[in-house]
């Protein structure tokens, strides 16, 4: 077990980790000795929990984030990305919120959406039009929004999004957002030109990011992202959610997991959940070189 706790990059990281292990793994497995002999199989089960520990902390340190500035938005990219590795953190960053380690962290599986995580889809499209048709909010308002409830993008993807993610053919926009560029329906397209335009327009050489922060070095946070969308009664995760649980239902697992930049198997799992089974996700993919040929990405129902 010291040698899994080594592999933790960041000092502060690893000193957490032996924490929870010695106090409440190693504790629990003591605890249990006292009443019949400690299996290989617990033995084998501690140390598979370690590891997806482990792995967790290093994917922080290499995206510069220390464990306890962690946030839900970070979190679940890396659980869209590593579904089935969610139940294996779940205890630690429960024992690391209550002990003040980090903030509060869940680990989500797709079937708690159905217990109040989603909207209701006519709020949804007002919030839409709310978007759309509101002149006092500002376009990289409009743009998040709209990317959260439409394209159920979680604010730290979003804000991540730079001036390398947009390609332009003649009046079409396109957003990459997964390994397959998305054709931008209006008027989310012309928010995302003028986006782009006010990032090249900046003296930096640093990244031109779509949704600045403070210092041209820096995207705009997810946590302050989150704040000015739940100003506009946008809450990102539920926007998030019911967003994916309409694509799932309209296009294949494959074709959601390459456009959208979630994991396959987040992808077939929310699949499963709207009871779908598309058998043509293979042409569909092949169409993807061409993003108008997408169907249902390209121009989403306008709300009544």
């Amino acid at each position: 077990m010291p040698t899994k706790i080594a592999e933790v990059h960041a000092a502060e990281s690893r000193k957490v980790l032996s924490a929870y292990v010695t106090w409440h793994l190693l504790r629990r497995l003591r605890a249990s000795s006292r009443r019949r002999p400690v299996t290989q199989t617990q033995v084998h089960g501690v140390r598979a929990y370690v590891i997806q520990v482990v792995r967790l902390l290093n994917w922080l340190h290499e995206q510069g984030v220390v464990l306890s500035s962690c946030t839900q938005d970070l979190l679940d990219v890396w659980l869209d990305d590593h579904p089935a590795r969610g139940p294996r953190v779940h205890g630690f960053l429960v024992w690391t919120s209550r002990k003040g380690h980090t903030r509060t962290l869940t680990v989500d599986v797709p079937a708690s959406a159905f217990t109040g995580q989603l909207i209701a889809q006519d709020v949804r499209w007002r919030l839409v039009d709310r978007l759309i048709h509101d002149n006092e909010i500002t376009v990289a308002d409009k743009a998040a929004g709209l990317l959260a409830l439409l394209f159920a993008q979680g604010p730290f993807r979003i804000t991540a999004l730079s001036d390398v993610h947009i390609e332009f053919r003649g009046d079409e926009v396109s957003l990459r957002l997964g390994k397959v560029p998305i054709l931008m329906p209006p008027p989310l397209d012309g928010y995302l030109r003028t986006l782009h335009a006010e990032a090249m327009d900046r003296d930096t050489a640093a990244e031109r990011w779509l949704f600045p922060g403070r210092f041209p070095a820096q995207h705009l946070s997810s946590g302050r992202l989150t704040n000015r969308l739940r100003l506009l009664s946008i809450h990102p995760r539920m926007g998030r959610n019911t967003a994916l649980i309409e694509l799932a239902s309209e296009l294949p697992a494959v074709v959601v997991s390459r456009l959208l930049g979630i994991h396959q198997n987040t992808a077939d799992a929310w699949q499963r959940l709207t009871g779908q089974d598309h058998t043509y996700a293979a042409e569909i993919t092949h169409r993807a070189g061409h993003p108008s040929q997408d169907p249902g990405l390209g121009a989403p129902d306008k709300p009544g």
